[in-house]
C-alpha cells in the first residue's frame, strides 16, 4: 500500500514538474522580451480589386485579422544561393517616423545580443531575385463580437490609402510580443469602441 501511494507522489510530482517548466520557460521569455525595442510594423492597404489575402494589406478571417507589412521583401544579388520557403534571419531599424525598416537578412543567426525574429523567405513570381518575408506575428486574434462589429469600418480603413495603420511588436532574441494594433491612430481597442459608438447614434 505504501509502495503504492509513494508511486503515486511520484507520478503527481513528475506530472507537475513537466507542466511547470514550460510555464516557467514562456513567463521567462515574456519577461525578458518586454525589454526589448518596440517596432511600428506598417501594414499594406489593400489594392483595388484584391480578392486573396496575399493581395491584401490586412483581411477579416475569422478570429483573426492577417496582415501583410510594408517592411516585408529584399532583393538577393544570386538568387541560386536561397531556397523558396526558407528560414531567414531578420533584424530592424526604424525610419526617422519610428516606423520598422528591414536591416539585414541572413540564413544565418545573428550574433548574441542582436535582437532578430525568425521569418519564412518566399520568391516573387516575375522576379526571381526578390524574396517576400511572412513573419510570426502576421496575425492578430481577436474576439467574435468585435469580428461583427467592425468588419466594414475595419475594411474601409484598409482601403483608405490617407490612414496609418501598423502593428506595434517589440522584439528580443527571436522572441516578440504583440503590443496592440493601431487602427488610424487609435488601438484597437479604442477603433471598436468608436465604430460601436457610431452605429449606437
Amino acid at each position: 500500500m505504501k509502495h503504492k501511494k509513494l508511486m503515486l507522489g511520484l507520478l503527481v510530482l513528475v506530472a507537475l514538474t513537466q507542466m511547470f517548466l514550460p510555464f516557467n520557460m514562456i513567463r521567462t521569455q515574456s519577461a525578458d522580451v518586454q525589454t526589448g525595442p518596440e517596432f511600428k510594423f506598417k501594414i499594406r492597404h489593400n489594392k483595388p480589386g484584391a480578392f486573396n489575402r496575399r493581395n491584401t494589406g490586412a483581411t477579416l478571417e475569422g478570429k483573426y485579422i492577417w496582415m501583410q507589412f510594408e517592411e516585408n521583401k529584399y532583393r538577393v544579388a544570386d538568387k541560386n544561393e536561397w531556397e523558396f520557403n526558407q528560414v531567414v534571419h531578420v533584424t530592424f531599424t526604424t525610419d526617422s517616423l519610428g516606423f520598422a525598416g528591414i536591416q539585414s537578412v541572413s540564413k544565418s543567426r545573428p550574433a548574441d545580443g542582436i535582437n532578430y525574429v525568425k521569418a519564412r523567405a518566399f520568391r516573387n513570381d516575375r522576379d526571381s531575385c526578390l524574396f517576400f518575408l511572412q513573419y510570426p506575428f502576421n496575425q492578430y486574434y481577436i474576439e467574435d463580437k468585435d469580428t461583427r462589429d467592425i468588419d466594414e469600418a475595419f475594411t474601409k480603413k484598409m482601403n483608405d490609402s490617407l490612414t496609418t495603420n501598423y502593428l506595434l511588436v517589440k522584439i528580443k532574441e527571436n522572441h516578440f510580443l504583440v503590443s496592440d494594433l493601431v487602427i488610424d491612430n487609435l488601438s484597437f481597442k479604442e477603433f471598436v469602441k468608436k465604430v460601436r459608438a457610431n452605429k449606437n447614434k
